[in-house]
């Protein structure tokens, strides 16, 4: 799954980490070109990804389409898992030995497009083409004129609700286009009367944070990246209806929650796959892995707070991109691989939502008569997102983005643990991300 808001500190922490180390590899990058060549005839281009031992099975098959529909190119696959990746790009970035086709993703993709690391895929757009793909999918990549790299799918943030949970409290489920942040307290508070049921997990992450930032007419950056986009007040607010959220009974303890987070527990291990919570954020492409280990299907919901809101809170967004080398010897057949992987019905088909949903509607309307119950759902949903019209995302900036989720998470155990106050942790956050700029 893409950019999963249920990874482990450890994942969050080595990341941040390894971004330095990406730009002070990618500094050092030499002029020689990135190996690559030919082979009995062939092209050879090789194409790096990072993922689960399920999703390189499926990408093994989707390039044996792609060779069997390009007999002239070999295609030579180079996978491991999230911590590797990292190491081994930063590596081959320092070498120019990059991969002509890899996965990217923000905000550690940055530094290489700001060392030329990335090719300008304008370059190649008689061979990918990106017609199909709405330009707010590829503003993240869309830098200075340039376009870094091509979504992989969509996905997007919002409420897992359990119908079967709601019945059992006697609570209906939210009118989610016109319910508030207050509603979600109160509907919280109403199912935790219910015995050995909360009304939702306790809100760990940044999942919510950004619609609650964009509800607010903010984002984390400007629109540029170079400052930071919200303010004490906003950020404030926002811990201050987390202790709302804690004191009225309606979650679970801070200790519980902070314990379940420390064990590394996924989607799957989650209180509404328990059965012990009716409500909890994720990142929607989860729903399939949710209902598969709760059992019982889930209503996805908006985020409380649009009605009425600044602008849009709601937004959907890619979690992978893919890109090419600067560097790589053989533009048009990696161009040609690219154009596959985002315009191929047939490699949807392959993968269906493991990367997000299918950017080009074409290639989605073509393999929904394929797609799972909770697939069609997901991709229902996203299509309830996009309709609200929401803006672009920010562009995050390239030195601080990484070390967010990280600062985020602490000062938020902070302020649920009474160590700091939302105002006190407001000024934190924005201090220790300035210090990052």
């Amino acid at each position: 799954m893409i950019h999963s808001s249920r990874s482990s500190r450890r994942l969050r922490l080595r990341a941040a980490g390894l971004t330095c180390s990406v730009f002070a590899l990618v500094l050092t990058a030499g002029c020689a070109g990135d190996s690559s060549g030919s082979e009995g005839g062939k092209t050879v281009i090789r194409f790096n990804w990072w993922g689960s031992d399920s999703r390189h099975e499926m990408t093994k098959q989707m390039i044996a389409v792609f060779e069997k529909e390009h007999p002239n190119i070999d295609v030579q696959p180079e996978y491991s898992n999230w911590d590797d990746y990292w190491k081994k790009l930063s590596t081959s970035a320092a070498a120019s030995d990059m991969p002509d086709v890899l996965q990217i993703t923000d905000p550690f993709m940055y530094s290489y497009i700001d060392n030329g690391q990335l090719m300008d895929l304008k370059k190649v757009k008689d061979t990918l083409h990106t017609d199909k793909l709405p330009a707010n999918s590829m503003a993240m990549t869309t830098v200075k004129g340039g376009l870094y790299g091509v979504p992989a799918g969509d996905s997007a943030f919002g409420i897992a609700a359990d119908p079967a949970a709601f019945k059992k409290a006697g609570v209906p489920l939210p009118d989610d286009t016109t319910w508030s942040w207050d509603d979600y307290v109160k509907i919280s508070k109403a199912i935790s009367k219910t015995k050995g049921l909360v009304g939702t997990a306790m809100p760990l992450y940044t999942n919510d944070l950004g619609t609650w930032l964009r509800q607010h007419g903010e984002d984390y950056w400007t629109a540029d990246g170079t400052k930071i986009g919200f303010t004490e007040d906003t950020m404030a607010a926002y811990w201050e209806w987390v202790v709302k959220l804690r004191d009225s009974g309606g979650t679970t303890s801070p200790d519980a929650a902070v314990e379940a987070l420390s064990s590394g527990a996924g989607i799957e291990q989650s209180l509404v796959a328990q059965h012990k919570a009716a409500m909890t954020d994720v990142s929607v492409t989860q729903l399939g892995a949710l209902e598969s280990a709760s059992g019982r299907e889930a209503k996805l919901l908006l985020f409380p707070g649009e009605k009425g809101a600044s602008q849009v809170g709601a937004y959907t967004k890619p979690g992978i991109f893919y890109g090419a080398s600067a560097r790589t010897e053989h533009p048009k057949e990696a161009a040609e691989l690219l154009d596959f992987l985002v315009n191929s019905p047939e490699a949807a088909k392959i993968q269906k939502f493991d990367r997000g949903v299918p950017n080009n509607p074409d290639v989605l309307k073509a393999i929904r008569p394929e797609l799972s119950p909770a697939e069609k759902r997901i991709a229902d949903y996203l299509g309830r997102v996009n309709a609200l019209k929401p803006t672009a995302l920010h562009l995050p900036n390239a030195e601080a983005g990484p070390a967010v989720p990280e600062i985020f998470q602490r000062l938020n155990e902070d302020v649920l643990f009474n160590r700091v106050s939302p105002k006190e942790a407001a000024e934190k956050f924005i201090s220790e991300i300035k210090s990052q700029l």
